[in-house]
């Protein structure tokens, strides 16, 4: 199992954008086994900047099952949905370092 960060921001302006990249994207990366550990949004910065006012923790089977889903032909067809619904994102594997 690994663990994926995911960081983003709305663009206010593309909302039907969004949508369509929200709903399309979920289904293909559910496909590769993803599982939503955590959704919440930024409430309150006390330290530091950080653009980005959603996060999401994901779980997937392995690395590889991540860059199959960000690699998917149909992912990345929605790719022009996803830069217009978001101002900014970031997808990113964690490693356990217990």
């Amino acid at each position: 199992m690994v663990h994926v960060l995911v960081t983003l921001k709305d663009n206010p302006n593309e909302p039907e954008a969004l949508a369509e990249y929200k709903r399309r994207a979920t289904q293909i990366r559910d496909e590769y086994g993803a599982e939503l550990v955590l959704r919440m949004n930024a409430q309150e910065r006390l330290v530091g900047e950080l653009s980005e006012e959603s996060v999401r923790l994901l779980k997937f089977p392995s690395a590889d099952h991540v860059r199959g889903w960000l690699n998917d032909p149909r992912y990345l067809e929605i790719i022009p949905l996803r830069e217009r619904g978001y101002e900014r994102v970031t997808v990113t594997i964690l490693e356990d370092i217990r």
